[in-house]
């Protein structure tokens, strides 16, 4: 498959919006019921990848309290390295790995996007599973 095909199999149902200070990638999945709005990653002006906080505001709303849940999402985190929490609610990554291509150099902002959504998947099961401090997932 040439690299082109590749992009587009990858990008298959993200509706991206165009703005002057971000664009926003609308994941095909949702969070909960399927009433709930689509889910939106953003790309800032900087380059910085964030989900605006959503993640953690839809476990909140399903299991109340976070506190249970801290050491699982610190263990995610600290697993994905790149993703970050930021205010104590926003998922961010800021750094991205330079890929070479010949003499080309590029940032992949693909593999960050990758790791975001792992991460965010992971977190959304925090009051399903276990994540240890090697980053090894087991069900509670």
């Amino acid at each position: 498959m040439d690299a082109r095909a590749l992009n587009e199999a990858i990008g298959q149902g993200i509706r991206k919006v165009y703005y002057p200070d971000r664009i926003e990638l609308y994941l095909p999945f949702f969070i909960g019921n399927e009433k709930s709005e689509e889910f939106c990653l953003a790309f800032d002006r900087d380059g910085v990848l964030s989900d605006g906080g959503r993640t953690l505001e839809e476990l909140k709303k399903r299991v109340g309290d976070l506190t249970p849940y801290r050491e699982t999402i610190r263990n995610i985190l600290d697993h994905f390295g790149t993703v970050a929490l930021e205010g104590g609610q926003k998922l961010v990554v800021r750094s991205f790995q330079t890929c070479s291509f010949g003499d080309k150099e590029y940032l992949d902002y693909a593999g960050g996007l990758s790791r975001m959504i792992r991460v965010i998947a992971l977190i959304c099961a925090a009051d399903r599973i276990k994540v240890d401090e090697d980053g090894v997932v087991s069900l509670c």
